[in-house]
């Protein structure tokens, strides 16, 4: 599994691969995480269960940015990592390990205003499965 970035104008382009559809999911919350964190390592204090749903892959996949987005934005929590994850093209579920933004030095986190649908998608190919999101910086 991995993930990496690549600047877009005023947009941050994340790409996520694993080698199973759920993994997938999983590696987008660590992915998250690095990206927002700014590679800070920090203790997890709580956890929840993550659920999205949509009408197809592409939908699910961006939606699950948004809850990861919004338990930072609204929540003031961390997605880290990601534990028993489930996913097809109809939703994924997973439980999120969350650490408090208080556990964090803000200077080194970057400011995600939004998760967009510009290349927003999760598609299966001959190494297993890959991903690519788009975040407003």
């Amino acid at each position: 599994m991995s993930w990496t970035t690549t600047d877009h104008a005023a947009d941050l382009r994340v790409e996520v691969s694993a080698g199973s559809l759920p993994e997938l999911f999983a590696e987008a919350v660590s992915a998250f995480h690095g990206v927002i964190g700014g590679g800070q390592t920090v203790e997890t204090t709580s956890a929840r269960e993550l659920v999205a749903t949509g009408e197809d892959l592409d939908e699910v996949w961006v939606r699950w940015w948004r809850a990861l987005l919004r338990a930072w934005t609204v929540e003031g929590l961390l997605p880290v990592r990601a534990e028993d994850v489930t996913a097809d093209a109809a939703g994924a579920r997973g439980v999120v390990r969350l650490a408090p933004a208080t556990a964090l030095d803000p200077a080194l986190c970057t400011d995600v205003k939004a998760v967009t649908w510009h290349r927003g998608g999760a598609r299966q190919d001959a190494d297993g499965w890959s991903g690519e999101i788009v975040l407003d910086v």
